[in-house]
């Protein structure tokens, strides 16, 4: 219903924020980072999600759209609900998340309130396939054009027979080394023969 809200940041809460658009106070649950570094005053946009219960209408808000989608997905997984998905984001960004689920790192997780290990190992499973791995690479810092070639050197590896988990760690160890496909597969390749 709503894509985003922007407008000047009215007020905060330990949990939501107010959003003044046009003389309209738009509550805002959003992640605990954007409530304890905004200052009230600044303008600002928070890309929402709208869910609609039989007794409330709760908007949630992410300052980017990386992070309004994994919101979706997280809250797509049984026994996950907003405020748990909303905790996990305030811990980790989209990019951090996808590693984690990529890694199979529960201990990233469980270190949110209210995420114990069953919790965490459903996430993992449940998202582990729909993780695209240039959300992952993403996080890595690197250029945005070796992105593609990052991404087509884990694939090439998946194929080797190496898991995605052991093809997404050696590539993004060595991502430093080579720009294209092939060197960082060779790299890769090394680092894997000498663990």
């Amino acid at each position: 219903m709503y894509a985003f809200i922007s407008g000047t940041l009215a007020a905060t809460t330990l949990s939501y924020a107010v959003i003044d658009n046009g003389g309209i106070g738009y509550k805002i649950f959003a992640t605990k980072r954007f409530l304890e570094t905004t200052p009230v005053g600044d303008e600002v946009k928070l890309y929402t999600y709208l869910i609609v219960r039989e007794d409330e209408f709760s908007l949630y808000g992410f300052e980017t759209e990386d992070d309004q989608r994994m919101f979706e997905r997280l809250i797509g997984v049984s026994g996950v609900g907003p405020k748990s998905a909303l905790g996990i984001l305030s811990e980790m960004d989209a990019s951090q998340i996808a590693n984690a689920v990529v890694s199979g790192d529960r201990g990233s997780f469980t270190k949110v309130s209210g995420i114990g290990p069953k919790a965490a190992e459903r996430i993992i499973l449940d998202l582990k396939d729909k993780i695209d791995i240039s959300e992952v690479v993403g996080q890595t810092g690197g250029k945005n054009d070796s992105r593609g070639a990052m991404s087509e050197a884990i694939e090439a590896l998946v194929s080797l027979g190496y898991s995605r988990m052991q093809a997404v760690n050696a590539v993004k160890s060595v991502s430093a080394l080579g720009d294209t496909t092939e060197e960082l597969v060779l790299y890769a390749l090394k680092a894997l023969d000498n663990r």
